[in-house]
């Protein structure tokens, strides 16, 4: 697809179908981001949610990150045709190349299956994704992928950001073979998203849905903020965010940015405005029935 056409199709009214890819367990935010996306009926339809591995016990983390994104769905009462499917049990950078799954099938499937794009929003490491596009190339032309990574593009210290350094690997090899990407800067977005038990507890607590996620936020000692929501709101709310196109990075033997393609382009997001989006998903998650 070509750029200009993404960026027309997520500003307009089309409702996306979209592939919730995440973290679900690392920090607090997954579960409000998966959240967001669940009660934005109107502006995306959920078919899965996948879950990325986070830490070296990668197999337990995707079997409890599918358990948790079940719970989420169930405590909003939406249908999401594929439901919570468990994702890759190791990275890329240990395997050395694709690592297949139940998620890598289903998002491969969902393409398929499709009339027209379909979004995946990945809020974790970029195994999920970067292993279905080497299994199966075929979908490369319909999948746009919305990542939320990296420090910066101008950044020559990406390894420490947290989503591309659980699989550096992986990420190269997405940056290498996706044809549509949307990248969400995280080191330039995510910083006013931090939250305090305090503050999630008094500003989540008006449904069934809000008052789920207000709870595990707090139940989860390491949660600090709701960075994830970065990434769904380059769809649900896409005018308050800024994109621009830029060019694909390249990367060097160590991960870090060391050029870019002459000829590849990408979406980029590198700014937006946290206080339209943290009132928009707190009005959602909090109204949504």
């Amino acid at each position: 697809m070509r750029l200009e056409d993404i960026l027309a199709d997520i500003r307009s009214d089309r409702i996306k179908d979209i592939i919730v890819d995440c973290d679900m367990g690392a920090d607090g935010d997954d579960q409000f981001a998966c959240a967001y996306a669940l009660a934005s009926p109107d502006k995306v339809r959920v078919l899965a949610v996948t879950t990325a591995p986070y830490n070296e016990n990668s197999h337990e983390t995707v079997l409890s990150g599918r358990l948790e994104s079940e719970q989420i769905i169930a405590a909003s009462g939406a249908i999401v045709p594929y439901g919570a499917v468990a994702g890759s049990p190791d990275y890329i950078t240990k395997r050395g190349g694709a690592v297949p799954s139940r998620a890598a099938e289903v998002i491969a499937e969902i393409v398929r299956k499709a009339d027209g794009p379909v979004y995946s929003v990945s809020t974790g490491c970029i195994t999920n994704v970067a292993s279905a596009l080497m299994l199966y190339p075929d979908i490369r032309e319909k999948l746009i992928t919305v990542w939320l990574a990296l420090d910066g593009l101008d950044s020559d210290s990406n390894t420490g950001e947290y989503n591309y350094h659980n699989d550096i690997e992986g990420g190269k090899r997405f940056f290498e073979l996706s044809e549509n990407i949307v990248l969400v800067e995280a080191g330039r977005t995510v910083g006013p998203f931090r939250r305090t038990d305090d503050e999630i507890r008094e500003q989540y607590n008006e449904s069934p849905l809000a008052r789920f996620v207000s709870k595990r936020f707090c139940e989860i000692g390491w949660a600090q903020g709701l960075w994830d929501l970065c990434a769904e709101s380059a769809l649900i709310l896409p005018s308050a965010c800024e994109f621009r196109i830029a060019a694909v990075p390249l990367f060097d033997e160590r991960g870090e940015i060391c050029g870019f393609h002459e000829s590849k382009k990408m979406i980029s997001v590198n700014k937006n405005d946290p206080d339209r989006i943290a009132d928009d998903a707190r009005n959602r998650i909090n109204s949504f029935s």
